[in-house]
């Protein structure tokens, strides 16, 4: 999975400052500024409220699993707690394999589908129900392990595994386009 980002700071500190509800801890300061910077890199230019949402569950995710100084250590921030923007991808797996758990643990099929409905026109409610179950009877260890894969940039078999089933799954939902 590609990091991406897109600048929308009060947005973003709002729902940091009231998560959701997350079990999440408190965050500090540093925590808030590291999972602000996570959550803007992770939803994607000109996100959907669902794409925000996500961004931010998995920011702070990140932020409670590791904490900054771990994410620092790992190369995911730099110093100053901004996203490290490298290409060469992630090298610490503790950090991939915290990445693959907040990637899981925010991971919402419907919420994703619903959001972006409108680029599948021809597909019926039942159309969704049978990719949302489709989708979330993958392995979800297959998935991890892909994640992990992808974040490290690591040839791993399970990317193209779950690739190939996600695939699948969106058959169902038959090609993307207008109306």
């Amino acid at each position: 999975m590609r990091m991406r980002r897109m600048l929308t700071g009060v947005a973003v500190m709002l729902a940091l400052a009231g998560c959701g509800n997350d079990s999440a801890q408190t965050l500090d300061d540093d925590e808030q500024q590291a999972a602000q910077a996570l959550s803007v890199e992770f939803r994607g230019e000109d996100p959907s409220d669902f794409e925000r949402d996500v961004g931010v569950c998995m920011g702070k995710h990140l932020v409670n699993d590791l904490g900054t100084d771990r994410l620092v250590a790992g190369g995911m921030l730099h110093d100053d707690l901004t996203v490290r923007k490298s290409r060469s991808g992630v090298k610490d797996e503790q950090v991939a394999e915290a990445y693959a758990e907040a990637v899981l643990a925010c991971r919402d099929v419907r919420g994703e589908v619903e959001s972006r409905r409108d680029r599948y026109p021809k597909a019926t409610d039942a159309d969704v129900d049978d990719y949302v179950t489709c989708v979330e009877d993958i392995d979800k260890a297959l998935l991890k392990n892909a994640v992990v894969a992808s974040a490290m940039h690591s040839p791993d078999p399970a990317t193209r595994t779950y690739a190939a089933k996600t695939r699948r799954c969106a058959e169902v939902l038959g090609q993307p386009g207008r109306k």
